[in-house]
């Protein structure tokens, strides 16, 4: 920053070049990508940004977020700034001019109310919602209503992209464990348990052995009766 009279009381011809300045604060609704995402549809949030010009030059403009130390350098126009806005709280949620249930004008007409957002309608009292009169074409309770059926519909539609998101994850998970155990390994054999390693070798099976012959005649001797017949 050049010298100026804060910073540099002492110097010499010191004044502020910030006074030449163009600078204005006002609020810019600014998309949120995680709650959008999250959501299924647009969620913005009021922003403070600050636009500094230097008159005479064309090309040169500043349009950015405002800091904490944009609100002590230009403290003249930020006081400007909440007197205008009466320090209108920052709201997060579905900007009315983004719901097709109004139009831009009749949005506007309700930010001066200070209903904001869809969300801000549909969570509004009876007696809030009174202070609406037919602003919005028909009656109050009709219009906080179809917020509330704007907002559930969006909830509802959420819901079966949460849980495919939810599934892929599962599959994705279980790919990988599949992956990690052994495809392709041979099938190792069965170790023997101690006592069966103990014990003993079955016997072979027993030759058959010949018949036995009762005691008797020894074998080819012939009856008496087959010699008489003979």
């Amino acid at each position: 920053m050049l010298a100026s009279d804060e910073i540099n009381p002492a110097f010499v011809g010191a004044r502020d070049p910030d006074a030449a300045l163009l600078v204005q604060f006002y609020v810019r609704a600014v998309q949120n990508p995680f709650q959008t995402t999250k959501e299924k549809r647009p969620i913005f949030e009021d922003v403070i940004y600050v636009k500094i010009d230097v008159p005479g030059v064309k090309d040169m403009q500043v349009d950015r977020p405002a800091r904490s130390d944009d609100q002590r350098r230009f403290p003249k126009q930020y006081q400007h700034f909440v007197n205008v806005t009466q320090g209108d709280s920052r709201e997060i949620g579905t900007p009315l001019s983004e719901w097709s249930a109004l139009t831009r004008s009749q949005a506007e007409e309700f930010r001066a109310l200070k209903f904001y957002t869809v969300e801000s309608i549909a969570n509004a009292s009876d007696q809030n919602i009174n202070a609406m009169g037919m602003m919005g074409g028909g009656s109050p309770y009709a219009l906080r209503e179809a917020a509330r059926k704007f907002l559930s519909a969006a909830f509802a539609q959420s819901i079966p992209d949460e849980l495919a998101k939810r599934d892929a994850q599962i599959a994705m998970l279980q790919e990988q464990v599949a992956k990690l155990l052994p495809q392709n390994a041979a099938p190792q054999p069965a170790t023997p348990s101690p006592a069966a390693a103990q014990a003993p070798t079955a016997p072979a099976a027993v030759a058959a052995q010949p018949e036995k012959r009762g005691r008797g005649r020894p074998k080819g001797s012939k009856n008496k009766n087959q010699e008489a017949s003979a």
